[in-house]
């Protein structure tokens, strides 16, 4: 009965990384002997029909290393997920055949594989996920190999072993039978749950987007009028925004459903592309002139006037208040009146800067609300998806 075991001593999932395999089974010779040893032919130790030449009798040697692969028989086992594969060459082919005082043969040799692991990416970059390593043998059915987990310890992993991007939260094996139409095939299976760290994406990603888009808030506190600062400032941070959210998306494959990364990138172009928006809407009223005998469609709250327009609108109210109004003499206005030059009519400028003052309280805050829920929902989803991995 043929054992098979193996103890990867990293796991990349999509990386590269090296697995040890180490295959154990009863060997029966088929020639009277595997072995002399200084070409003596001296009693022999039948041991299941694997004979020992030039050794003491009673005396066995825990186990002999042979030079002889090409002549023993081995698995033909095989990475069902596997992408691509090396077998170490340096200094000499990494490769161990053992052969046991009681018959067992080991067979260890050292690769490196890179694996393929299907990732579900909505939450990303708070996923978690869950990358399997399969074994099974390629052309042997199950009724010629059948492998099996060692029991004490199937995966021995290094105490200090890191994964970039990712934390290692557990592993599980099982034991599968496969079945084709060509037969039914013995198989291992060993399940890795990874949690992805968030540290990199909040420097890299989240923290400068940020900042852009506290940036972008900065055309608020500029005049209407300062048509050259505010669209330089607006287009700026735009593009930047744009060419960051680009190299984000270039590390990722080419999925069609949102991921958590794309809902902030989006937000973000929204707030951003919003306030060159509102740069255009206050520049309009700014410039728009008030026809003498018309009204401005709605009078500016008190909360929004600034001091000169504060102290006009309380007069308004006093005026209205009023049941009389102290009026000049005729002589006096009139005199008056072709003293002072002719007034250009005047616009909504009041209007603009009573917009800017909204949206300087009004952007901030949407985007402090957008980040009390975002946040909160996409850790919470990863400690879940954590839990159930």
């Amino acid at each position: 009965m043929l054992q098979i075991w193996t103890t990867p001593s990293t796991c990349s999932c999509g990386s590269v990384g090296w697995t040890r395999v180490f295959a154990f089974g009863a060997a029966r010779s088929t020639s009277q002997s595997l072995i002399q040893r200084d070409h003596t032919h001296a009693s022999q130790e039948e041991l299941g029909g694997l004979s020992f030449f030039g050794v003491d009798e009673g005396v066995l040697p825990p186990f002999l290393l042979l030079q002889m692969r090409g002549r023993i028989w081995k698995p033909d086992t095989f990475f069902n997920n596997v992408k691509d594969a090396e077998v170490h060459q340096v200094s000499m082919p990494n490769i161990l055949l053992r052969i046991g005082n009681t018959g067992d043969v080991l067979y260890s040799m050292r690769t490196t594989l890179k694996l393929s692991c299907i990732m579900k990416l909505q939450h990303y970059p708070f996923d978690s996920q869950v990358c399997v390593i399969s074994i099974s043998s390629y052309a042997n059915t199950d009724d010629v190999i059948k492998y099996r987990w060692e029991e004490n310890v199937p995966i021995d992993l290094p105490d200090n072993l890191e994964i970039a991007q990712y934390d290692l939260l557990g592993h599980s094996t099982h034991e599968r039978k496969q079945e084709f139409v060509t037969g039914n095939f013995s198989g291992l299976l060993i399940k890795f749950s990874l949690r992805r760290q968030n540290g990199y994406h909040v420097l890299q990603t989240y923290v400068p987007t940020i900042l852009i888009v506290s940036i972008s808030w900065v055309s608020f506190w500029l005049d209407p009028n300062a048509v050259p600062g505010r669209v330089s400032l607006g287009v700026t941070t735009l593009l930047t925004l744009t060419t960051l959210a680009s190299g984000t998306r270039a590390s990722l494959p080419p999925v069609s459903y949102v991921k958590a990364i794309d809902v902030w990138i989006g937000m973000c172009m929204i707030m951003v592309f919003g306030a060159l928006l509102e740069f255009t809407l206050v520049n309009w009223l700014a410039n728009r002139k008030i026809a003498p005998d018309c009204q401005p469609v709605f009078k500016i709250p008190k909360v929004l006037a600034s001091f000169d327009e504060e102290v006009g609108w309380e007069k308004d109210q006093e005026g209205e208040e009023e049941t009389g109004k102290v009026v000049e003499k005729g002589e006096q206005a009139a005199a008056r009146a072709e003293d002072e030059p002719p007034k250009s009519p005047t616009t909504y400028i009041s209007h603009a800067r009573a917009f800017d003052r909204l949206c300087r309280a009004a952007f901030p805050g949407g985007f402090l609300i957008f980040n009390f829920i975002y946040w909160p929902y996409y850790l919470t989803q990863q400690s879940l998806e954590a839990t159930a991995a």
